[in-house]
């Protein structure tokens, strides 16, 4: 749960969004859940003062790079855990 509080934050930075419903919408449960907690905060511009900066880790122009023979055989399937899958790194 902790994951999905960092991502609604990521989402909401900049915004003015009182304490309870931002800590809320890092636990719902449904889509209707967030609707109802979304119809709750006022209208407010997008802020361009925030939102225009880099969020979270940037690469610093630091090339990817992949592991050691990688690219070796694109036909090959690679097995992924289920919790890799979604960690974000």
């Amino acid at each position: 749960m902790r994951d999905m509080r960092k991502h609604m934050a990521w989402y909401l930075k900049g915004f003015r969004v009182p304490r309870e419903i931002r800590h809320d919408l890092g636990m719902v449960s449904s889509l209707q859940e967030m609707r109802n907690l979304l119809d709750q905060l006022e209208d407010q511009p997008y802020p361009t003062e925030v939102g225009e900066k880099p969020r979270g880790r940037t690469s610093h122009g630091r090339p990817p790079t992949l592991p050691d023979g990688w690219l070796n055989d694109p036909d090959e399937l690679v097995h992924v855990e289920l919790e890799d899958a979604f960690s974000g790194g």
